[in-house]
Formats: structure tokens, C-alpha cells, sequence
């Protein structure tokens, strides 16, 4: 295996102990601490619905219009954390990385992010959708409707970045 390979595993598994310790730290974490998450997904629901919200300290942004409070258990922690060691899995097996590594461990954290904010603001703003429509659903069905468009959008942006990441072809002698 070549030092270059070895550089690229190295930071990719660099990357994958940073999403375990954003797990672990994620367990006591306040809803004020996630804000890098849910400040993001409330601004892109208040932009889209026109209805503004009011953070209350320890609980959440509350919407009251739309019935909702955006709370720690919404802040899609989980789903980054997935998404990040997917994209990092993509990448590692893709490329050797060169001098790109750094660009592509800093892609790969940063699109992970805001896959995690617009796939997160999508989730609740078609429950909050559903909802409207008279379909009331109790905390399962919702937890599944959620799991399910967190993976639909994960499947989605893996195929897409997979398909981004260079590509190497190595000759062939003989």
C-alpha cells in the first residue's frame, strides 16, 4: 500500500472517530449546544412557511402556528453522523487522495452538514405538511416516516457523491 493511501485512510478514519465523538458528546448535549444544527433547519422553515418561531431555553424553537417545537431530539445528530461515515466510506474507497485530502475530508464533513440540514428541514416541514392535511400520527409512524426520508435522502446524495469523487484509473502492464 502506498504512503499516499495510507495518508488518505488515516484522515478518513480521523473522520469516522469524529462522528463516533460527536455521538458520544451528543448524549449530554443541550439543545442550545446543537444550534449548529437546529438554527439552520428552523431559519430554512421559517424562510419557506413564512412563520417565525421563538427559541425557549432548554426546550427548543417553538413554532406555534405550525404546532411544533424544533427540540434536541430533532436535531438530526444521528442522521450527520451517518451520512458523514458514508461519505467518508465513499471517499476511501474512491482515491488515493493526493493533495486533494484535506479539500475532500473538508467536503466530505461539510456536505454532510448541509445534507443534514436540508434533509432535516425537508422531514418536518412534510410532517408539519401532513399534518395539515388532517393525518395525525403517533410518535412510531412519525419516528418511521422520519427514518424513512432520512434514508431516501442519504441514498440520493451517496449516489450523487459517489459519483463526484474522481476517479483513478490505473494502467495495466504486462
Amino acid at each position: 500500500m502506498s504512503t499516499d493511501k495510507r495518508k488518505t485512510i488515516v484522515l478518513g478514519m480521523l473522520l469516522l472517530a469524529a462522528a463516533f465523538a460527536l455521538k458520544w458528546w451528543y448524549r449530554t448535549a443541550t439543545v442550545e449546544q446543537l444550534g449548529f444544527v437546529l438554527t439552520p433547519v428552523t431559519t430554512l422553515i421559517s424562510l419557506l412557511t413564512g412563520v417565525t418561531s421563538t427559541f425557549v431555553p432548554g426546550q427548543g424553537h417553538l413554532f406555534p402556528e405550525l404546532g411544533i417545537v424544533i427540540d434536541r431530539s430533532c436535531s438530526g445528530i444521528n442522521f450527520l453522523i451517518i451520512t458523514t461515515a458514508s461519505f467518508t466510506f465513499l471517499w476511501l474507497r474512491r482515491t488515493d487522495g493526493g493533495c486533494s485530502r484535506t479539500m475532500l475530508a473538508t467536503v466530505v464533513v461539510i456536505a454532510a452538514w448541509v445534507l443534514t440540514v436540508l434533509a432535516n428541514t425537508g422531514r418536518i416541514l412534510f410532517m408539519v405538511h401532513l399534518e395539515e392535511f388532517g393525518f395525525h400520527f403517533g410518535p412510531t409512524v412519525h419516528e418511521a416516516l422520519g427514518a424513512f426520508f432520512f434514508l431516501a435522502s442519504l441514498l440520493l446524495a451517496s449516489l450523487a457523491f459517489d459519483r463526484l469523487l474522481p476517479r483513478h484509473h490505473h494502467a495495466h502492464t504486462t
